[in-house]
């Protein structure tokens, strides 16, 4: 902060300094007024952060209340099992997280319980309300005062979104914030008790299918469902913590007002497995509408013309590969989203990338360049599902097929979730083998999807290949 007596004071030695320094031309003057600068600059700097620091400590006081550590508790053991954060988003007891934190409980609630520490030490339960596993969000109910909530209430957190500081509970800030403004982070980090992050509003990362803001912070694991603040106090995300990085995310506000109106007009919910699985079906329908509704883009990859930057939500990469022990040169581009979809400890889902490969050589004879392909037709992408229990065995099936007069040889597997029925992970290879030196290899994986847009996928991918001759 730069307050009008320190600006008054780099006026003037500006004003003092600039006509010595024109008309005299002094080296030794020079040397002087630039110190002088200098050490105005220093001393506002290292005013800037006394002033930034009480800020944060100024926040953190009279917030802490507000804000929770959040445990799931193994009831065998009766020990905590992971930890998280939270914070009261109404002054009916409703307390904000992420789903991941709570995720062990959803799945299998026989085995755990939820509970909330306060920040004098105080810990009590949560009955958990309504979750949007898409964005990663949960609300769950605590007692305030030790007197139980009953019917649920939360007309005001919905509505009064402009309270001030001082209320019991967290506002949001739903409106526009600009590119480096100050963001204040709130939560437990590592267990080790409730701490303030400073950090910078980077703006929404592009490369996403869903709203997410870039936070040059670190947060650290346990921060997870803590409150990211801007100066007055408001929630603007919830934190997401992505393991020490300096670099981290936060889910959008606007996501939990979202879930917070939902709960006021429908209650809490009754199956959270049914809930996600509407949810993962409604958002794989939104997302493969748009991308397989879409004329896709076309560009030359060596010899072929095939779809490219087909969605603005992907990220794209390229290298090649061309060691002389090899024998043969290898062109390569793969693009992906990175919104990978958290539902337990062994199961994630909406992947969804594809690449190509093309491969040459004037040193192998056709069998030789044949086997090169073969060992290089395998499926890659997916590996989402970890125990038996999350998913069937993959069914696969392999033909060859004429298309754009070349021959190929394709593979498409497919397996269902067992929680989450008419959802599929798909993967699809295909490589041409009709030319004895070269060949094209395309590759497509997606999770979380329906048999429809399965098909729909891999549909549009052959009817797109094209070639230069």
């Amino acid at each position: 902060m730069l307050n009008y007596r320190k600006f008054h004071l780099l006026q003037s030695i500006f004003s003092w300094c600039s006509p010595i320094v024109i008309f005299l031309r002094s080296t030794v003057l020079v040397f002087v007024c630039t110190l002088m600068i200098f050490g105005t600059l220093l001393t506002l700097s290292a005013s800037a952060l006394v002033v930034a620091e009480e800020d944060a400590s100024s926040l953190f006081s009279e917030l802490k209340k507000q804000v929770y550590q959040i445990r799931v508790i193994d009831l065998a053991s009766d020990d905590k099992s992971a930890i998280g954060s939270g914070f009261l988003i109404s002054d009916t007891g409703l307390i904000a997280t992420n789903f991941h934190v709570v995720s062990s409980y959803v799945h299998e609630p026989s085995k755990y319980r939820l509970e909330y520490v306060d920040y004098l030490g105080g810990t009590g339960s949560i009955e958990l309300q309504s979750i949007d596993v898409v964005h990663d969000l949960a609300i769950g109910k605590i007692s305030i005062g030790k007197i139980a909530i009953g019917k649920i209430e939360i007309d005001k957190a919905v509505t009064d979104i402009s309270n001030t500081q001082g209320s019991n509970f967290f506002s949001f800030n739903l409106g526009e914030m600009s590119q480096g403004e100050r963001l204040y982070s709130v939560g437990n980090p590592l267990d080790l008790g409730m701490t303030i992050i400073e950090g910078i509003y980077n703006g929404l990362i592009k490369k996403s299918r869903y709203k997410k803001i870039l936070f040059s912070g670190s947060l650290n694991s346990g921060m997870s469902g803590g409150p990211a603040l801007d100066s007055k106090g408001q929630v603007i995300g919830i934190n997401v913590a992505k393991g020490s990085e300096q670099l981290s995310f936060l889910v959008p506000v606007e996501y939990l007002h979202v879930l917070l109106i939902k709960l006021a007009e429908k209650g809490p919910e009754k199956d959270f497995e049914q809930s996600i699985t509407e949810a993962l079906t409604n958002d794989q329908r939104r997302f493969y509408a748009e991308l397989l509704g879409r004329d896709w883009q076309k560009e030359k990859f060596m010899e072929a013309i095939l779809p490219t930057k087909i969605s603005d939500k992907l990220e794209c990469w390229g290298h090649t590969e061309d060691k002389e022990e090899y024998l043969y040169k290898g062109v390569h581009q793969h693009c992906r989203s990175s919104d990978d979809i958290y539902l337990s400890g062994t199961l994630s889902t909406g992947h969804f990338s594809y690449s190509y490969e093309w491969n040459e050589s004037t040193q192998l004879n056709s069998a030789q360049f044949y086997n090169v392909l073969e060992r290089r037709f395998d499926h890659r992408g997916l590996n989402n599902i970890y125990e038996e229990k999350d998913g069937t065995n993959f069914s696969c099936h392999t033909e060859f097929v004429t298309l754009s007069q070349h021959e190929w040889k394709i593979s498409s597997c497919l397996r269902g979730y067992k929680m989450y029925r008419g959802l599929y992970d798909a993967s699809f290879v295909m490589a041409s083998v009709d030319t004895r030196d070269k060949g094209l290899i395309i590759r497509g994986a997606a999770a979380g999807l329906s048999k429809e847009n399965v098909q729909g996928m891999i549909r549009k991918f052959l009817e797109a290949v094209e070639w230069t001759r």
